[in-house]
């Protein structure tokens, strides 16, 4: 019978380390990010304390938050 591996495995065959998960706050503290962009960040994600996430997740809901637009989608006037 075969028996499959459950590693994950790069296409150069080399085993990845599984992405260690980190408490938002100590993301935010760890990567200096200011309380009012922190702020936005969970209220746009939905994330509430003691959320845990990667640090490229982290890092890419701070970028996309940062450069989002300030004033939302643009709209066609009727």
């Amino acid at each position: 019978m075969a028996n499959k591996t459950t590693r994950p495995e790069s296409a150069a065959g080399e085993i990845r380390q599984p992405e260690q998960l980190l408490e938002i706050n100590a993301l935010r503290e760890k990567h200096k990010t200011p309380w009012s962009v922190f702020a936005g960040v969970c209220a746009a994600n939905n994330w509430r304390p003691g959320k845990a996430v990667t640090e490229e997740a982290f890092l890419r809901a701070i970028s996309d938050f940062t450069g989002a637009p300030m004033d939302g989608p643009r709209r066609k006037r009727v």
